[in-house]
C-alpha cells in the first residue's frame, strides 16, 4: 500500500484526510510542522506528500526546496486555505515543483481524486 504523509498543523483537517486516505486503503502519516514534514520524509519515504503551504517551523514552500535540494524524491500536493492578497501561493508551488494543487476548503472527492492520481489507487486487502 503507497504511504502517504500529511502535512498540515490544523488537527482537524489532518484527521479528516487521514481518515478519508486510510478507508481507501492507502497507508498515511502526518506530521503538525514544517520539520516534522521534512523529517518524516527522509526517515519515511513516503511517495506522496500532502503539504500546507503555510506549516509552523518550516513553510511548505520552504520543504519544496529542501526536498529538491537534498534530491528527495516525492511527488507534492499542495495545499492552503489562506489566500495573500497580490500572491498566488499555490501557482507558487506549481513552479516550484508540486506536482498538483488545491485550495481549502475541498471535498473528499477531490482529495481522493488527486491522490489516485499522483500515486494510483491503493491496493486493498481482501478479508
Amino acid at each position: 500500500m503507497p504511504l502517504i504523509l500529511i502535512a498540515d498543523d490544523d488537527e482537524e483537517v489532518c484527521g479528516w484526510m487521514q481518515a478519508v486516505l486510510e478507508a481507501d486503503g492507502y497507508r498515511v502519516i502526518v506530521a503538525a510542522d514544517g520539520l516534522q514534514g521534512l523529517a518524516s520524509v527522509r526517515r519515511e519515504s513516503p511517495v506522496l506528500v500532502i503539504l500546507d503551504v503555510y506549516l509552523p517551523l518550516r513553510d511548505g514552500l520552504e520543504i519544496m526546496l529542501q526536498l529538491h535540494e537534498q534530491e528527495l524524491s516525492v511527488k507534492v500536493f499542495a495545499i492552503s486555505g489562506q489566500p495573500v492578497p497580490g500572491y498566488d501561493i499555490l501557482r507558487i508551488a506549481s513552479i516550484l515543483g508540486a506536482q498538483a494543487t488545491l485550495a481549502k476548503p475541498f471535498s473528499i472527492d477531490r482529495l481522493l481524486v488527486e491522490a489516485r492520481d499522483l500515486v494510483g489507487p491503493a491496493q486493498r486487502l481482501c478479508a
